[in-house]
């Protein structure tokens, strides 16, 4: 029997500023210096976005802004990714609801299904960027095939049939994240193409999935069971390999990608790619093998130890020299090679430290059982260890995030980029530079707040600080 949770005490306006703000003589002196300086500041913030600022700039390059120098002709590509995007993003968000669910029914306590519109305002960071974006697109004619306003709406509507995941019976639990990882695959290759060697993401996700699922339960020789279990893998990646082949639509290459679309991809694949690197170098650090110990502690020690801007220079003039020849990899792959490097090493010292914290006891209790080192390291040392450094990992991938404003430097054209090539234009060359300026920096920060919420409700929802 599940008991009702205890009632919380909600303080009228006034008890909320006598606790917070008159709490003690020092904190009201505070309140008192801090509300006039905080009220100038304000009034003057709007004068500067209502009133005096000249916006024209940003107006009229908006599109240039969000997809920089990509060609108009393909805009639908960007649209049917976003629309891609936002359906996984549902459909993942529906299914970790459920999952959510069952383990809550599973132990016996109550559940509350958080909603679409509770997920989205947890994020009011962005819904502000977003409403400025289309407060501009209102007040100007933005070029384009979809009218913006359309593209909203049909997201939102995407989102909320996505989110209807959560109603797949529990058998069907895992086809959730499978669809949710078909559409992310989907997503990414409307821009960048179906072709040939496309095939690899999607094939090995299904195969993988192929693998797991396989009916075997009828063959009783366990050798047997994992011989068709590869066979079923290898011929479910044969049927995405032919449709690949036979589909083979070459997209627009992320040269040519740039502004907010080419800064959201370039981190978002650089943070998937440097977790599970960092996590392994973590590992090799605290390995028994000298050989794999040393040659991890060597790689952490020397990328800490050298800036970002410079490993970016290395990438764009060296790193060619190290594959083999004939390898042709683009300005932007050689940065998020650079950016996953540099990051994989700090990822690798904040797993560390979590790793280090966690008491011995929790090793040799598993030791005492009889699990294996991998069991142990993978069932009761890692979630714990992870666990604890929710907040430092989240903010290392922030910081990745902003870092990637360096792209600049070596002629990447992502989002701060995109602000030198307005002000190229004769009608602001000497005009809108503190507005576009100011139009970037709420750009960034309204995706780093962003993340920096939801990693604050994950840490109240495992009771990091607990």
């Amino acid at each position: 029997m599940t008991t009702a949770a205890p009632p919380v005490n909600q303080l009228t306006p006034l008890e909320w500023v006598r606790k917070n703000l008159f709490k003690n003589w020092w904190s009201g002196v505070l309140t008192i210096l801090l509300i006039p300086l905080i009220l100038v500041l304000g009034y003057r913030a709007f004068l500067f976005f209502f009133v005096n600022g000249q916006w024209e700039a940003v107006q009229r390059n908006l599109t240039l802004f969000m997809i920089g120098t990509f060609d108009r002709e393909m805009e639908w590509r960007i649209y049917s990714q976003i629309l891609l995007f936002v359906l996984a993003f549902g459909i993942g968000l529906g299914t970790n609801s459920a999952a959510v669910q069952d383990r809550a029914e599973d132990a016996g306590l109550p559940y509350e299904r958080s909603s679409v519109l509770a997920t989205v305002g947890r994020m009011w960071s962005l819904v502000v960027f977003l409403g400025i974006l289309l407060w501009f697109a209102s007040t100007d004619d933005v070029g384009g095939l979809l009218n913006p306003f359309l593209l909203i709406g049909a997201a939102v509507a995407v989102l909320l049939v996505g989110f209807q995941a959560f109603r797949f019976p529990r058998r069907l639990r895992s086809a959730g994240w499978l669809l949710t990882a078909t559409f992310l695959v989907l997503g990414f290759q409307v821009v960048s193409g179906f072709d040939v060697g496309g095939w690899l993401p999607l094939g090995l996700t299904y195969g993988i999935a192929a693998y797991m699922v396989a009916p075997v339960g009828r063959f009783e020789a366990g050798w047997l069971r994992i011989v068709m279990r590869l066979v079923a893998a290898v011929a479910v990646v044969a049927v995405i390999r032919t449709i690949y082949a036979l589909v083979d639509s070459p997209g627009i290459g992320w040269d040519e990608w740039s502004g907010l679309h080419l800064t959201l991809m370039v981190s978002a694949i650089a943070i998937v790619l440097a977790f599970p690197l960092g996590l392994l170098l973590a590992l090799g650090r605290r390995s028994t093998l000298p050989a794999v110990r040393i040659m991890s502690t060597m790689y952490i020690e020397v990328i800490r130890g050298v800036p970002l801007i410079t490993l970016l220079f290395m990438g764009q003039f060296i790193l060619g020299f190290m594959l083999p020849a004939g390898t042709d990899l683009s300005a932007v792959s050689r940065a998020i090679a650079a950016m996953t490097l540099f990051t994989a090493a700090y990822v690798a010292e904040i797993v560390r430290g979590g790793l280090q914290a966690l008491p011995r006891g929790q090793t040799e209790a598993g030791q005492a059982l009889g699990l294996a080192p991998p069991t142990i390291m993978n069932r009761i040392v890692l979630p714990q260890a992870l666990r604890a450094v929710i907040p430092a990992m989240v903010g290392q991938f922030i910081s990745l995030f902003k870092d990637s404003s360096l792209l600049f430097i070596i002629s990447i054209v992502e989002f701060l980029r995109v602000r030198s090539l307005v002000h190229t234009q004769p009608d602001f060359r000497a005009v809108s530079i503190a507005e576009t300026l100011v139009f970037v920096a709420i750009g960034y920060w309204a995706f780093a707040f962003a993340m920096s919420r939801e990693s604050q409700r994950l840490e109240r929802r495992l009771r990091v600080t607990r």
